[in-house]
């Protein structure tokens, strides 16, 4: 598998080892005309992505905020 990453080509050269119960989780979310990679990369992102969202949430609900001409200010900006 070839895949592009900031304009260079990365080539798959590991290798898994899944549980036959997870290699059928797998392929059933493996949408046609994608490789299992690219299955577990698009993983991965929604992983990160629902990892920040909680995240921010987190400093949403609890974080203290100050205005960003103040912070600007105290990080010598």
């Amino acid at each position: 598998m070839a895949e592009t990453k900031g304009g260079q080509v990365e080539i798959a050269n590991k290798r898994v080892a899944l549980t036959p119960s997870t290699w059928a989780a797998l392929s059933n979310i493996k949408t046609p005309g994608k490789s299992l990679g690219d299955t577990v990369s698009d993983l991965i992102t929604e992983h990160q992505r629902r990892m920040l969202e909680r995240d921010l949430d987190e400093i949403d609900a609890n974080g203290q905020f100050v205005p960003w001409e103040k912070a600007k200010k105290e990080l010598g900006l």
